[in-house]
């Protein structure tokens, strides 16, 4: 991996002297690297779903689209070839895309202050940067993962007379279907199969803005109607309902024996693991509190051993888990657009394996600031804080006309994807190397 003194070397042009620029007390702490050093801690601790992805970089301007690939899976056979010649088998290839765009936020720094608050002020100015940044990037990755994991899964939010319309919570997971392994959007001639409320129907139409599905079949909608895709991922809900967000009420609590089944169905898909022979559950502190009631966790707990990686953001690695705690996993509650309707607040863990999240970010964004020249101006580093971000940090002279305002950026490029697996161990979900859990909040 090239090192970060060697990355911020490119921009240390002789031509245009930035920090000369700028008052002595700032231009310190960007010599020693407490500059850097600052923005690197405020983003790091941001970082928790984007440790989990791999890296696929490219190259592409922005707006674009690129169609990744994945490989799927031979069919076993375990049928002898009795004398015979071997017979030639295939495997089937699965694409999915990301977009190329550019994330990034400013702050400007007056400079109109004492000589003993400015440093101090300035280093506070990018440290509130760096957590923007590094939670940006994060509920990126965080929204990506979910809309492949959470969709598919929905329920009728009207009640009305028989017609092919159907208002749903949520439209995420119903828009494609996988046609030899190409997502192609639903029509008339590419339904999507689903179940409403255990009865089989079609998807011939998708409107995402209205969130309403249009069905093959009319039929009278119900408020709280389950619709499931066949090629939903597979999902845990507390409780003895199992269909959808809607059928949580108050008590459905979560347990021990919910992530064994999630870890259970992530071996039975043969779904590597994520860390150190584990996979890696993400929750929240109502779910971890609910967790500690449960007897079955609590004996587990007591013989935990530490986690490498997440390090104090792990509460042990039992069960076949990692377990970190993490606050901004996703819930649901009667002020979420579409889920006003939901009995109860409702949770939503989630547990992944290896390959269950790509970052694809902008190959080689170093060397792209540093050809076409505008390193010139402003002062640069490129700062790697997890796997595929590495996230520019640039600032720029006073530019306004009194020479007092500096202005610092953060800036990053690229996508983040969640490839499907629907081809491979004989299953219809879509996604298959996560499991997201729902339980209520009390």
């Amino acid at each position: 991996m090239t090192t970060l003194t060697a990355r911020r070397s490119w921009f240390r042009l002789t031509r245009h002297d930035v920090r000369s620029t700028l008052p002595a007390a700032i231009r310190a702490i960007m010599q020693n690297g407490l500059l850097d050093g600052m923005f690197r801690e405020s983003l790091m601790p941001e970082l928790l779903f984007p440790q989990i992805a791999d890296i696929e970089p490219w190259q592409g301007a922005k707006g674009d689209t690129k169609i990744m690939t994945r490989n799927g899976l031979m069919t076993p056979d375990p049928t002898p070839t009795t004398g015979s010649d071997a017979s030639t088998g295939s495997y089937s290839i699965e694409q999915w895309t990301v977009t190329m765009d550019q994330y990034g936020k400013s702050i400007d720094t007056d400079l109109l202050q004492s000589s003993m608050t400015q440093a101090s002020k300035y280093l506070n100015d990018v440290s509130r940067l760096g957590i923007h940044a590094g939670q940006t990037i994060n509920q990126l990755a965080r929204n990506k993962l979910y809309k492949g994991y959470a969709g598919g899964r929905t329920y009728c939010r009207t009640a009305g007379s028989s017609d092919t319309s159907i208002e749903v919570a949520s439209t995420d997971g119903f828009t494609h279907v996988l046609v030899n392994g190409v997502p192609t959007a639903v029509s008339a001639s590419t339904p999507l199969t689903v179940s409403i409320e255990g009865v089989a129907n079609t998807v011939t139409g998708v409107n995402t803005s209205t969130g309403v599905l249009t069905l093959g079949t009319a039929r009278a909608d119900v408020l709280g109607d389950s619709v499931v895709s066949a090629q939903a991922p597979y999902s845990v809900r507390a409780g003895s309902s199992n269909d959808s967000a809607f059928d949580l009420a108050a008590g459905d609590l979560i347990k021990f024996s919910h992530f064994r089944a999630a870890v259970a169905r992530l071996r039975r898909m043969h779904v590597p693991s994520a860390e150190g022979g584990n996979y890696v559950a993400h929750i929240d502190s109502v779910t971890e509190s609910q967790l500690f009631e449960d007897t079955e966790f609590q004996n587990l707990y007591q013989g935990r051993a530490d986690s490498q990686t997440y390090r104090d953001l792990a509460i042990g690695v039992f069960g076949g888990i990692v377990w970190v705690r993490n606050e901004v996993v996703p819930y649901l509650t009667t002020a979420t657009t579409g889920y006003e309707d939901l009995a109860t607040t409702v949770h939503r863990p989630i547990v992944v394996g290896a390959g269950s999240l790509i970052a694809a970010p902008f190959e080689n964004p170093a060397g792209l600031l540093r050809e076409t020249g505008v390193s010139d101006v402003p002062e640069i580093a490129m700062l790697n804080v997890a796997p595929g971000v590495d996230v520019a940090r640039i600032v720029r002279p006073p530019q306004d006309r009194y020479q007092q305002n500096v202005s610092t950026t953060w800036s990053w490029v690229g996508d983040y994807g969640v490839p499907s697996d629907s081809l491979a161990n004989g299953d219809n979900a879509l996604f298959k190397r996560a499991v997201m859990l729902e339980h209520s909040a009390n």
